[in-house]
């Protein structure tokens, strides 16, 4: 039973970061600040890390038993999102670039 909150605990913390960081890269696409994309780019490439070493864990069962004395039933929607984690990184390293300042 543990291990069933844990991981629907941590499948809405990244799913939460993630919608709270489309939105505010759109906000900062539209607004012409590029350059914050790169900051969500950098902190969701840590949570994609942390997000991909989770589900790792949490698809071998022994590891769950080992870790959290229960076990769960990995579902698909948690790769799913890890996968949204890769393009959305991918898109703010592509419009985070600035174009840069011509020098007379």
């Amino acid at each position: 039973m543990v291990a069933t909150f844990i991981y629907w605990g941590v499948f809405a913390v990244l799913a939460a970061w993630g919608l709270w960081s489309l939105v505010f890269s759109c906000v900062y696409l539209s607004n012409h600040e590029n350059g914050n994309l790169w900051f969500f780019a950098i902190i969701n490439t840590i949570f994609g890390l942390l997000g991909w070493l989770f589900a790792w864990i949490m698809s071998n069962t022994a590891w769950q038993q080992y870790w959290f004395a229960s076990k769960v039933q990995p579902s698909a929607w948690f790769t799913y999102l890890l996968i949204g984690y890769l393009v959305l990184v991918i898109l703010q390293v592509i419009f985070g670039r600035e174009k840069k300042v011509q020098t007379a």
